[in-house]
């Protein structure tokens, strides 16, 4: 009886340690992020990670360093569904998340997976606090492929600099 009672303890601490280990941020980017285009990136100097943090993001770089933002989200809605379009990304002590959802074509992904479907859109944005509305808006929709027969589309972006804008625009 004395035996089975010390195996129980081990056992618990074990088991538990899996189950916290398990809960892991599925969100979180894990490959490092960088403003290059893929096929930059496809050459053999690229392919080092020297620069990544071990659990992805951009290690040695400032938040917003990459793309001029911290934080950008996106929600489109279309004239037969709405939350059609609905994507994040965020960066946070050199820690990325990203979230991609496009209800049309049946697509719902979080982390790394979620990035790659984002990175070409994102590289190719160059927004300032200073961009017009106008000028923001039309970028997205142009950088993400969004149908420009949208009902409605809101912008938030948090800026590199601190600041944090929103930008909407709402089509009859």
């Amino acid at each position: 009886m004395t035996n089975h009672k010390k195996m129980i303890f081990p056992v618990l601490i074990m088991s538990a340690t899996l189950a916290l280990a398990a809960c892991g941020d599925d969100e979180e980017v894990t490959q490092p992020v960088t403003d290059e285009s893929p096929e930059e990136t496809a050459t053999p100097e690229a392919e080092s990670t020297e620069d990544a943090s071990p659990s992805g993001g951009t290690e040695g770089t400032k938040d917003g360093e990459t793309y001029g933002f911290t934080d950008l989200s996106v929600d489109v809605d279309m004239p037969d569904q709405d939350d059609a379009l609905d994507l994040s990304y965020e960066e946070e002590r050199g820690q990325v998340e990203a979230e991609y959802e496009n209800k049309i074509d049946g697509v719902d992904l979080t982390g790394d997976d979620a990035f790659n479907e984002m990175e070409q859109g994102l590289s190719q944005l160059n927004l300032t606090p200073d961009t017009s509305d106008e000028e923001v808006i039309s970028q997205v929709v142009e950088a993400f492929g969004i149908d420009p027969g949208f009902k409605k589309i809101e912008i938030e972006i948090d800026y590199a600099d601190g600041s944090d804008k929103n930008y909407e625009q709402t089509n009859q």
